[in-house]
């Protein structure tokens, strides 16, 4: 990990000493060994500057959205449903009164800033991704939200049953609990 460090870092401009490598190895060593090469090549790819651990904490693949794919991801309603992780609830909290009063550009801005930073943190301390419901009023909308939750394996298929009633279920969801073989009818 420690060469493919160094040559990151000379070919972005600014080689690191060997200590400077031995210790950004060292941070890095708790994650995917995969997930951080591959960030390392989007440093190489990407960077104009330097390199240090936010450049490739940032770029880390560990199943949290990028900024704008979780922005287009969030409620713009009360009766909108979405699968969220823990940081996009918390830069969602950030602007979801400017999305009331229509200040659409500002409130990207923010939620991107704010996102992206909650997602540095929870990288830097290791923690694992974590989605989790908010429910609408909508229940056509909540039904399409877990079953893409369900088929991308951010929720259980259990846990998904219980949020759904049975009785209101369309077509294609049975279909969905049938295929994973889920009983849904009480007896």
């Amino acid at each position: 990990m420690m060469e493919a460090i160094s040559a990151t870092a000379e070919l972005c401009g600014h080689p690191l000493s060997p200590a400077a490598s031995a210790l950004l190895a060292n941070d890095l060593a708790a994650l995917d060994r995969k997930a951080v090469l591959a960030a390392l090549a989007r440093c190489r790819a990407e960077l104009p500057r330097g390199l240090n651990i936010g450049e490739v904490l940032t770029r880390v693949e560990d199943g949290r959205p990028a900024a704008e794919d979780a922005w287009r991801m969030l409620p713009l309603s009360e009766a909108e449903s979405v699968v969220w992780t823990k940081e996009m609830a918390q830069a969602w909290g950030k602007v979801s009164s400017r999305l009331l009063n229509t200040e659409r550009e500002t409130a990207h801005a923010i939620f991107v800033q704010c996102y992206t930073q909650a997602v540095l943190m929870a990288r830097c301390t290791q923690e694992k991704i974590t989605w989790t419901p908010s429910l609408g009023t909508d229940p056509v909308h909540r039904e399409q939200v877990l079953l893409d939750a369900l088929q991308k394996e951010r929720l259980t298929a259990d846990y998904v049953k219980d949020l759904l009633p049975y009785r209101a279920l369309s077509l294609p969801a049975r279909q969905v609990f049938s295929q994973l073989r889920l009983d849904i009818f009480p007896k």
